[in-house]
């Protein structure tokens, strides 16, 4: 870590400040420290900084859901293929936030898995703080180590080691469903947010109720759908139902013994009308595989509608600025400001 991080980092127990417990005095911020050991001035808990990321865990141990979501989260960003030409757009659509809000803004990539949006944002001029659970996060030190302007941190979204109102740009994308209460890590990560911030969050959508679903706002290339809504409804209906009953199976597997699996459901994917059958329909084999595995892997996977997120961001003090348009599974996301 670069020593300037410190600035923004907490204690995710007591959300005192923390100091460098092993160093006689503070280094200059843009020192990097390879290992090292922190401590909270309040509670006094040490953290140590390994591989050159601070591990700021809660002191409570991880439930079985959240090791298992480490564990998964792990096994497929680490084989992933990497970072890819469709990652910008898609970010800046699935954000929702025009390209030239992120220069010179401290950002906060809240889930960043390898990182392959922390890039984004950082390559539009952002100063990002990624911020993960698992060692997938491991993928971004060597870029880390080269630019001072990225910086890695490894712990709880629900336990967030960081000071209330630092960041300029806040993100989650499609993240905050894997842990377990999505309200409650966005409650906990929104007020990371400094009056005028931009706050953007992505979860899975579930259709819920008529009303709600025939308001959804449809992407300009599936509006050719609106006449068909109510049997579109009932499909994401099925298919929901029937994800849920696979992953009843799927969650309690052996990870590698899954992702082997994976493997022949990724192969229909290839394969017209057939290839709606399964969870990602990619064209990289690659990508596909990790995609199926990353649906049927996770034991947290809750599903909302857009009028939960949109309360959120009330309670939580975020005006609503967008709301995401989607295809025909709900996608639902929303961007604010902090008021």
């Amino acid at each position: 870590m670069r020593t300037g991080l410190l600035a923004w980092l907490a204690c995710p127990d007591c959300a005192s400040e923390l100091r460098f417990a092993s160093l006689d005095e503070h280094p200059r911020p843009e020192v990097w420290l390879e290992t090292g050991l922190l401590r909270c001035a309040g509670c006094k808990r040490e953290f140590p900084i390994e591989n050159g990321i601070p591990r700021l865990y809660p002191q409570e141990s991880l439930a079985s859901g959240v090791r298992r979501t480490q564990s998964s989260f792990a096994y497929e960003w680490l084989r992933y293929p990497g970072s890819m030409p469709e990652d910008k757009p898609i970010f800046l659509e699935e954000t929702q936030i025009p390209e030239r809000e992120f220069n010179g803004k401290l950002t906060l990539d809240a889930g960043c898995g390898m990182g392959r949006y922390a890039r984004v944002s950082r390559s539009l001029g952002a100063t990002v703080v990624a911020f993960d659970l698992s060692e997938s996060i491991t993928r971004l030190i060597p870029a880390a180590t080269e630019d001072p302007g990225l910086h890695l941190v490894q712990g709880d979204l629900l336990h967030p080691p960081f000071r209330a109102g630092v960041f300029d740009i806040i993100y989650s994308q499609g993240v905050l469903h894997h842990t377990s209460s999505t309200e409650d890590a966005f409650l906990r990560v929104a007020p990371l947010a400094k009056k005028g911030a931009l706050v953007s969050v992505w979860v899975y959508g579930r259709p819920g109720s008529w009303r709600s679903f025939s308001t959804n706002p449809l992407r300009t290339g599936r509006r050719w759908l609106t006449s068909l809504l109510p049997l579109v409804w009932l499909v994401v209906w099925v298919r929901m139902i029937l994800s849920d009953l696979l992953r009843v199976v799927t969650t309690r597997l052996p990870i590698p013994i899954l992702y082997a699996l994976c493997y022949p459901l990724t192969m229909l994917g290839a394969i017209p009308v057939l290839k709606y059958l399964t969870f990602s329909v990619h064209p990289d084999f690659r990508v596909r595989l990790i995609e199926n595995f990353d649906w049927l892997a996770p034991p947290y996977q809750y599903k909302h509608v857009k009028e939960e997120l949109r309360e959120w961001y009330r309670h939580a003090g975020v005006d609503i600025l967008k709301q995401l348009p989607h295809g025909v599974v709900p996608k639902v996301g929303v961007l604010g400001r902090k008021a």
